[in-house]
């Protein structure tokens, strides 16, 4: 038997403007993140950058189930390196294509 992974997708939008196309930067995001959920949910969670626009939103893949988490620890960063920033989470969906279409209305 074969199972499909169940996925949930994350628009994000940063306090002020951040590549995440750049690895530092997604790196640095991922370091964060794992130290505000936790080893374990981290690795439930296994968070994925699957669109990151040096204008702003990025899109971010999670398991299903753990997304209130991610969504949780993005709330609680505030500094990414030596920058101060906010995450604000603008939309939860199974698909990318909603998210693609609500990130270009931004």
């Amino acid at each position: 038997m074969i199972f499909r992974r169940k996925s949930r997708y994350v628009l994000i939008e940063p306090s002020r403007q951040i590549d995440m196309s750049q690895k530092e930067s997604w790196s640095a995001l991922r370091e964060e993140l794992a130290k505000f959920m936790g080893e374990k949910s981290y690795i439930d969670a296994n968070p994925f950058l699957i669109e990151g626009s040096s204008a702003g939103n990025f899109i971010i893949r999670v398991s299903r189930g753990s997304e209130r988490q991610l969504i949780l620890a993005l709330s609680f960063i505030k500094c990414i390196g030596p920058a101060e920033i906010g995450f604000y989470t603008i939309k939860t969906s199974g698909t990318i294509r909603s998210l693609r279409v609500k990130g270009k209305k931004l």
